[in-house]
């Protein structure tokens, strides 16, 4: 018995010095914590200088990064380049590693040092970065080349048979088909 009443003592002991101490806990939603200067946070981009090499999208582990190019053509020398319209970062499925950032050429994609990600919907983690105005003046659509017109004895030959195939198909496609029924009611007649 006496073993009994030494644990309560104990116990109560330990109880009362840490009530008159004064309190460590800070209140996190007020005074956040100072954090170190390399901290990884969320990742955020820079679409003016994503450049949609897509080497960020390759090398995640999680596949949490997804980009929508298309080519188009901004500095007029008349060879299309590749252009992020869209690029989603999924904060779900990112583990922080840092791949993206190491690989990427233009330094487009980096760390913040915003580590709160929260949301009532899974969905809502994705975060779409782009969705760039697209300048109306220029046509999205490359210019089509001019087909070479075939020169010698061999192309005088393809662009007959050619002519001769286009010919024989609208002549195909002017004679009327009959359908299986009316040849079924045919036969039966």
């Amino acid at each position: 018995m006496p073993q009994l009443g030494q644990g309560i003592l104990k116990g109560m002991s330990i109880t009362l010095r840490n009530l008159v101490r004064p309190k460590i806990t800070r209140q996190y939603p007020e005074f956040k914590r100072e954090l170190p200067e390399r901290t990884r946070g969320m990742l955020t981009v820079d679409m003016d200088r994503c450049i949609a090499c897509l080497q960020c999208m390759r090398i995640c582990p999680d596949h949490c990064i997804s980009i929508d190019q298309t080519k188009r053509d901004f500095d007029g020398s008349g060879k299309p380049k590749p252009f992020a319209v869209g690029f989603v970062i999924d904060d779900s499925r990112c583990m922080y590693c840092s791949l993206c950032v190491e690989v990427c050429p233009v330094n487009c994609i980096y760390h913040t040092e915003e580590f709160e990600a929260q949301a009532y919907n899974r969905l809502e983690l994705a975060r779409q970065f782009g969705e760039r105005p697209v300048d109306p003046t220029v046509d999205p659509t490359p210019p089509r080349r001019a087909k070479k017109s075939p020169t010698g004895k061999a192309g005088a030959k393809a662009a007959g048979k050619g002519a001769a195939g286009k010919g024989a198909a609208k002549d195909g496609a002017e004679r009327p088909r009959s359908s299986r029924r009316e040849k079924s009611g045919e036969d039966a007649a």
